[in-house]
């Protein structure tokens, strides 16, 4: 790294025992199959303040049951990395969907990593309406299994929905042998949203300006231009605007146990972790 002067001092080590002291701020990279083994790990050697969880957080709910417990009885305040919380645009577009009953959100488009990435999308939705509990939809997934970009892990394709008690309805819909563009709409009663997120635009119209539509660009900002600000957050306010652990758990229950359903129908195997 070209050298900073704002950086007081950096020290990088291949393990976990040549930490020295105590740990502020724990961010678990990993990835999900072995972040519980990491995590335990890491409370055998240091104390630690607080943790940021990349999603997909765990492969199995029982991984994912057994860390709650572990941050609860060391003291740990934790969040997973869902990010489009911190987006300007969408705590916007909150406020302006608070008074808005059935709410809708559909993304679709081309090979954009359905389970993978469902998790970003229900916390948005739960985001978004300010609901936590819902109902998940996963027959339309598709019988085929697909690869993933990271070796040993599967990637799945076709269409999930959504819904919570208020009508609201979320669909997500994964074309895996397309190359279509990925568009994000929202829409309620008095506004519609349609987010290009290939051509990087935003098309919005509202009922009190007669529905007539506007264009504005739409930025998605890199996790390194996020990272920074959530750990500031967490170390001035032991706050952060990311999702609490205990919230990503709920979505995470169901989405982990309808892939799991889904491919034990396929392969005739009980699954208990998604790989």
């Amino acid at each position: 790294m070209p050298s900073n002067p704002l950086i007081g001092s950096i020290s990088f080590s291949s393990t976990i025992e040549a930490l020295e002291g105590d740990v502020d701020v724990a961010i678990i990279a990993t990835n999900a199959d072995v972040r519980k083994n990491v995590i335990e790990y890491l409370f055998s050697v240091t104390v630690v303040k607080y943790m940021i969880l990349e999603k997909v957080a765990f492969q199995s709910i029982v991984d994912f049951q057994v860390v709650l417990q572990l941050l609860e009885s060391n003291n740990t305040k934790a969040w997973v990395n869902c990010s489009k919380r911190m987006y300007s645009f969408f705590k916007t577009l909150k406020t302006v969907l608070n008074l808005e009953s059935r709410i809708q959100v559909r993304l679709e488009g081309g090979n954009w990593g359905l389970a993978s990435n469902a998790i970003h999308m229900i916390d948005l939705f739960a985001f978004l309406t300010g609901e936590m509990l819902f109902s998940l939809n996963s027959s339309g997934l598709a019988t085929k299994v697909y690869q993933s970009k990271r070796n040993g892990f599967i990637e799945l394709g076709g269409v999930i929905e959504v819904n919570n008690s208020n009508g609201d309805q979320l669909t997500l819909i994964d074309e895996k042998e397309s190359t279509g563009q990925i568009v994000l709409s929202i829409s309620s009663r008095n506004h519609r949203y349609k987010i290009n997120y290939s051509d990087g635009k935003i098309f919005s119209a509202h009922r009190e300006d007669g529905w007539e539509e506007k264009e504005e660009l739409f930025q998605i900002p890199l996790q390194s231009e996020l990272t920074h600000l959530i750990v500031q957050q967490i170390l001035d306010t032991g706050q952060c605007d990311i999702t609490p652990i205990k919230e990503s758990y709920v979505f995470h229950k169901p989405m982990l146990e309808a892939f799991n359903i889904h491919l034990s129908k396929l392969n005739g195997v009980k699954y208990e972790a998604c790989p």
